[in-house]
């Protein structure tokens, strides 16, 4: 099977999402948001020589099979990819916090939960793209390796760390923020900077220590900041003729379950490998969460039938479930303790 026709989805479904953004947040967050997630991807991920130029790192950790197609095909899948990612993580994660009643509309809560949700895209689609044979992984790591279908535990790193600190969390702190209105605010910049200079660091562990400490720095955020997002003085345009402002709110939603069914096929019929169906487990727990009506009791029961069959190969897919249950504790204990204070 060639890598062309997966181009050709990531690019219709990038499309898709552009519409959505668009009649969502306007013209001004869409425009800058896609503009800014092509210039992060294009230099992390474009063809050589803009590596040598942009990066001086034209080494990479992974590299492709030449078999499949042409290093300008490759280099665009990667880009087009990275900033579908991008977006996706930021949608599905949005939608996620939508059951979060105390934190509801709070950045840090969306950013870690776009982690989870861009490193639950890397593990399905990796496990599908090295079965397949279109790119292998240079490097051997086999950390945590029996949690893991099909991928060395460096994939969750890089499609965790790599769409936070590049894009998400400097795009969210500068454009929809109410710090957008503070001179200053441009020193967020520098986050991208600081993960690319520590990303070629040697001994490697100064980079690891970074990106942790950096996550760690999130989750106690996601907890502690009140800081909102703000989308104030932003003009929407208006759905002309039949569009629906529900329908094109659901385009991201078709995507996310057509690549669930796109992975499945891959998995199940072209590799006829049953078990990496296992590596989409994360995605399809994350996409029950976005959806409000579920109730989130059903999608910890179904969460826990998966640990009791799969045992430890399904810890990453609870891990979603977990974190949104810690919210909802952590949301209720403050909600009484503001009612005591009240009474």
């Amino acid at each position: 099977m060639n890598i062309l026709p997966v181009f050709c989805y990531a690019l219709l479904g990038l499309s898709l999402f552009m519409t959505q953004c668009y009649f969502k947040y306007g013209f001004r967050i869409a425009f800058n948001f896609f503009l800014f997630a092509f210039l992060a991807a294009t230099i992390k991920e474009g063809p050589v020589p803009v590596d040598r130029v942009l990066m001086k790192n034209p080494s990479m950790p992974y590299e492709f099979l030449p078999q499949h197609s042409s290093l300008l095909v490759n280099s665009a899948l990667t880009i087009v990819g990275w900033v579908f990612t991008f977006y996706l993580g930021w949608y599905l994660a949005d939608r996620i916090a939508l059951r979060l009643k105390y934190w509801k509309n709070r950045i840090f809560p969306v950013l870690l939960l776009g982690l989870l949700v861009t490193a639950s895209i890397g593990y399905s689609v990796e496990a599908a793209a090295i079965g397949m044979g279109w790119w292998h992984w240079t490097i051997n790591d086999p950390r945590l390796s029996v949690f893991l279908i099909g991928v060395p535990f460096i994939v969750f790193e890089t499609w965790m760390h790599f769409p936070a600190q590049y894009l998400l969390m400097p795009f969210f702190l500068i454009e929809c923020s109410g710090l957008r209105r503070f001179g200053w605010v441009n020193i967020f910049f520098l986050i991208p900077f600081i993960h690319s200079v520590t990303t070629h660091a040697q001994p490697q562990s100064v980079r690891n220590s970074v990106e942790y400490a950096g996550l760690l720095a999130l989750f106690l955020l996601a907890f502690v900041s009140p800081l909102r997002f703000d989308y104030s003085g932003v003009s929407l345009p208006k759905a002309q003729g039949r569009i629906k402002p529900r329908l094109i709110e659901l385009l991201p939603m078709l995507v996310a379950i057509t690549l669930i069914f796109i992975l499945s096929f891959i998995d199940l019929i072209t590799i006829q490998n049953p078990r990496l169906l296992i590596s989409l487990l994360p995605i399809c727990f994350l996409v029950l969460l976005s959806i409000p009506r579920i109730p989130l009791i059903f999608v910890i029961l179904l969460n826990i039938t998966c640990l009791l069959i799969f045992k430890k190969l399904a810890i990453f897919a609870a891990l979603p479930v977990l974190l949104l249950a810690i919210f909802q504790l952590a949301g209720q204990l403050q909600f009484n303790k503001k009612d005591h204070s009240t009474s």
